[in-house]
């Protein structure tokens, strides 16, 4: 049946009365896709492409001149470089730089914060690499890029050994800064003079930058180079004689710093177990018995965990005591009558407790010339060892 003039009047009303909240309904779904698109959007944009230059400026990759891309891409075709095709170009990017580059909507894409990064050119399927103390155009060495090139994509072993000479720190930083180690040839010579007693460096090698989380996520593969390439292996035996080499020179440092922030750490407790086993494969364990012994109560985390698995971690806390050895009954002598026991090993660092001399202590390190001890309160810092005696 078809409605009256009065009842169609009134549908029609009903609709029209309705029209500013439909229509309202529909100018919020649509802010809020806009809204979700943008950050979507924003989420997908490369890292590191918008870099400071100073003077408060700012250079976004995103507009680097066509003019250096096509040098670049031309520069290759005169070598008669073979293009990748874009799957190749994506795999072998995110295998030697950790990066995804097909998350992101870029068409060129920095590989890192840097006045002269790597960068990914999506469009011409290459890498291009600059070197800031060339003269040559666009500060492009032809060759350079075409041994960078041919090695990153098609693991070419003549063109690394032209860049070991040709160029060796863009070459060591495939290893060093990017965590690259599948060519072990690359990774001894990423090693050879490296600084593994500086503890920024060294950091940044087993670390590298964070991940999306903004954790450090820590290189296991590297770590086991260091066991293998510096150190020859691991020793037979928890107790064997203490490997030669410098490749864990800062690892007391890096254990610390991360039981203290580890927030910043993905899989911290885990890593820092990692990190104790791998020294004490080598048999050096006074890293490993100083951090144990002024963090005991990481022993229950590590024997809920099973220990992670690390065979001789477990059986070092299994035996703290024996590989402790007996205090010889320490007691402070200080002339003054008293001495302080300190947060750091320095004398301008933070007093946290005074003790008196006579008064035992528990000596959990003796390295160096600040020893780690524990108070009868349970208290830890560090003495002078001068002001240290036996009963």
């Amino acid at each position: 049946m078809e409605p009256q003039n009065g009842q169609e009047f009134k549908i029609k009303l009903v609709m029209n009365k309705n029209l500013p909240q439909i229509v309202l309904l529909i100018f919020t779904l649509s802010c809020g896709q806009n809204k979700t698109n943008k950050q979507m959007n924003s989420q997908n944009k490369a890292p590191y492409n918008l870099v400071e230059e100073g003077d408060n400026t700012k250079f976004n990759y995103d507009n680097l001149s066509p003019d250096i891309i096509n040098y670049g891409a031309k520069s290759l075709e005169n070598f008669n470089y073979k293009f990748p095709d874009s799957e190749l170009f994506s795999k072998r990017i995110s295998e030697v730089y950790g990066i995804n580059i097909d998350e992101y909507t870029n068409r060129i894409i920095s590989l890192r914060m840097s006045d002269f990064p790597e960068v990914a050119i999506k469009s011409k399927a290459y890498i291009l690499v600059q070197d800031s103390d060339s003269d040559a155009k666009y500060s492009i060495t032809p060759d350079i890029l075409y041994q960078y090139n041919k090695f990153i994509i098609y693991k070419d072993k003549t063109a690394l050994k032209i860049l070991k000479m040709r160029d060796p720190y863009l070459t060591k930083d495939l290893v060093l800064y990017y965590g690259y180690n599948e060519d072990k040839d690359l990774v001894d010579f990423a090693f050879k003079d490296f600084d593994f007693s500086n503890i920024t460096s060294f950091h940044e090698l087993i670390f590298g930058r964070k991940n999306k989380n903004q954790q450090f996520v820590l290189r296991k593969g590297i770590v086991d180079d260091i066991e293998q390439i510096v150190y020859k292996g691991k020793t037979k035996e928890l107790l064997s004689e203490a490997k030669e080499g410098n490749g864990y020179d800062s690892l007391g440092e890096i254990l610390n710093m991360m039981y203290k922030n580890q927030i910043d750490y993905a899989e911290c407790d885990k890593s820092i177990a990692f990190l104790c086993e791998k020294s004490l494969n080598l048999g050096d364990i006074g890293d490993v018995q100083s951090f144990i012994n002024k963090n005991k109560g990481f022993i229950k985390k590590l024997e809920h965990n099973s220990y992670y698995g690390n065979e001789r971690l477990k059986v070092f806390c299994e035996n703290l005591e024996i590989f402790n050895g007996p205090d010889d009954n320490k007691v402070i002598n200080d002339p003054d009558g008293y001495t302080n026991l300190r947060k750091d090993k320095n004398t301008t660092s933070e007093v946290l407790q005074k003790i008196k001399s006579g008064e035992k202590v528990n000596v959990l390190d003796q390295s160096g010339d600040w020893w780690l001890v524990e108070t009868k309160d349970r208290k830890q810092g560090y003495i002078h060892k001068s002001r240290i005696k036996n009963e």
